[in-house]
């Protein structure tokens, strides 16, 4: 296909684009009339039969097209635009919609700023190209087949060496296709690379100027914007030889029907009404095609665009059952797992089960796997081999809303939105009421610092939830799980980045929440996790360690003992003869002249 609209991705069709067609062909068809008219009184003329009434009736006909053009064409626009609008709307929620069901594997190969430019960006260019050419293109193609049926119905011989170039013309037109698509990938690479580097910059700002660096990453961006400014231009530029070539051959096709008309005229062969005809026709004719040569490469451009964009739809969605299935209870199983990041084992024939009522501590050191298990049982990824079941049901047999509403979430790094505190811990239940939030809040210790808040609970808060301190944001991100009251708990080292006063509030408020649920909890400080039911220990996505503290204490020369007595000898570090304190609860100072009191 030579353009690609890219209607298709809206999900559905729209009867008004179709009306706004037909009426730009019925445009075209009424457009043609007055040429009829002229061609009947040019006749009359030349042959000596002009009177008052036929002046009279060409210009009432002439007139009365005039307004029904008019008015055809502003209902065409009308219906074009709010149809194209609305598709290319839907196609935008229909993508975002797309991306929320793909695996986090496609996230983690793209940057954030590429993702972020297909839905702003290359949209904004598609839109803004499609709503205004789409009737143009469909106008200015129809005229020019309505004046070339004239054409052929009052010459044939001069309508053939009209049209004898555009065949030429054509393959200037595929050829300035292939010039456009050849730039404008090297424009989406250029794009990606600026905007990936712009979103890095402001979001590291405060890392560069922390480290003296702001000039590095900016000299770095400021080289990616011009190459994105020279690009854009070669982009511009690209098809131009092939637009000439296209206008050139059009023009051509009228010089030689305009001399060959002439030759015919003095040899008496064609009469002066038909050629004049000719000769005003053509001009039209040759008008429309040249601005259709136009509109069509910045339609090129668009299918260029929306290539890029139909890719992202053809991502595979990660697999939701045919028939799901509902789980029978809280209970968490691991069965033989096994999983890699692409070519890297991450999890190795990891079996587990983890019941009601319970908490399951996941330790081990950094990139031993742990976290990889609260992704994949909450289906971020899937398994590569073995199960896991909730309630008896393999996740991967449950809806997506299923597993979602039987699990609650803690990380150690808290996103908040643009928006309320109020509708930020209404996430985990949109349908609660103000009362049950307060609820939520206040049995995440997070109520009083709510209040003090500007508005209060209808503070709106910064993107992220910057504003707030870890702490407050982790409070926050508890009142939601707390809200949502989900059988299963998974809290991913939810106290490492807080001070020791809100580590305290938080584990108060994390001891609220784990009552009667299935809880698995990821943690580097093993005394946080001392008193759990079982202790599972992770070494290079194998567990290697199982059982309670005690139980693991025991174990002469184990993984998780050794670890224990390395972190309570760093009770105590000692810089210059002051000692850092440990952190553990009971401890009021960051530095002091003796150990700390545990």
């Amino acid at each position: 296909m030579l353009v690609d609209f890219g209607f298709d991705l809206a999900g559905r069709t729209d009867p008004r684009l179709w009306r706004g067609l037909a009426l730009s062909v019925l445009q075209a068809l009424v457009g043609v009339v007055p040429y009829l008219v002229l061609y009947f009184a040019l006749e009359a003329v030349f042959a000596g039969r002009a009177t008052d009434a036929l002046a009279w009736g060409s210009a009432a006909i002439l007139g009365l097209c005039l307004l029904l053009v008019w008015v055809v064409r502003a209902h065409a626009m009308l219906d074009n635009f709010a149809a194209t609008y609305a598709l290319v709307c839907d196609m935008r929620l229909r993508l975002a919609d797309h991306l929320g069901r793909l695996p986090m594997g496609f996230f983690t190969r793209r940057r954030t700023g590429a993702l972020a430019d297909v839905l702003t960006g290359d949209f904004a260019i598609y839109t803004e190209v499609v709503t205004h050419t789409w009737g143009l293109v469909v106008a200015n193609l129809a005229l020019p087949v309505c004046i070339a049926g004239v054409l052929f119905l009052t010459d044939w011989r001069l309508a053939l060496l009209a049209v004898a170039t555009l065949p030429f013309a054509l393959l200037g037109a595929i050829w300035s296709q292939r010039l456009l698509v050849r730039a404008g990938l090297k424009l989406t690479i250029a794009k990606a690379d600026t905007v990936g580097r712009l979103v890095e910059y402001i979001q590291g700002i405060a890392v560069l100027r922390a480290f003296g660096r702001t000039g590095a990453k900016h000299a770095a961006l400021s080289a990616s914007l011009a190459q994105l400014e020279k690009q854009s231009l070669r982009t511009e530029l690209a098809p131009a030889p092939a637009l000439l070539l296209y206008g050139f051959t059009v023009e051509l096709g009228f010089t030689i029907a305009a001399v060959a008309g002439a030759w015919m005229l003095t040899g008496g062969t064609l009469s002066p009404a038909v050629y004049l005809l000719f000769l005003v026709l053509s001009l039209r004719f040759y008008k429309s095609l040249g601005e259709l040569g136009i509109y069509l490469a910045e339609l090129r451009f668009a299918s260029a665009t929306i290539g890029r964009i139909r890719a992202y739809f053809g991502e595979p969605e990660q697999p939701e059952p045919a028939t799901p299935n509902a789980p029978a209870g809280g209970d968490v199983v691991f069965d033989d797992v096994s999983f890699a990041y692409e070519e890297q084992t991450v999890l190795s024939q990891v079996s587990a089960a983890m019941c009601p009522g319970t908490l399951t501590a996941l330790v081990g050191p950094s990139g031993s796997g742990k976290s990889t298990v609260a992704h994949l049982t909450t289906r971020l990824w899937d398994v590569d081999s073995g199960s896991i079941r909730i309630g008896g049901v393999d996740v991967r047999e449950m809806a997506m809303a299923t597993l979602q509403q039987h699990i609650g979430l803690v990380f150690q790094e808290v996103y908040l939105f643009r928006d309320t505190v109020l509708n930020n811990i209404r996430l985990g239940r949109p349908d609660a009421t103000a009362e049950q939030v307060l609820a939520a809040a206040k049995a995440a210790h997070a109520h009083a610092f709510i209040l003090d808040l500007p508005q209060g609970y209808d503070t709106i808060l910064g993107e992220g939830g910057y504003s707030l301190s870890g702490g407050q944001r982790q409070r926050l991100s508890i009142a939601r799980a707390l809200l949502k009251d989900a059988p299963i708990l998974i809290l991913d080292e939810a106290t490492a980045s807080v001070d020791l006063d809100n580590e305290r509030l938080i584990q108060e408020a994390i001891a609220q929440l784990a009552r009667g649920r299935t809880v698995i909890v990821i943690a580097h400080r093993l005394w946080t996790v001392q008193h759990a039911d079982q202790i599972l220990y992770f070494e290079c996505g194998r567990i290697v360690e199982r059982g309670t503290h005690a139980e693991l204490l025991d174990l002469e020369n184990g993984r998780y003992r050794r670890q224990w007595q390395a972190q309570q000898q760093a009770r105590g570090w000692r810089i210059g003869g002051a000692t850092l304190l440990q952190l553990q609860p009971g401890s009021r100072s960051l530095l002091s002249d003796e150990p700390a009191e545990i």
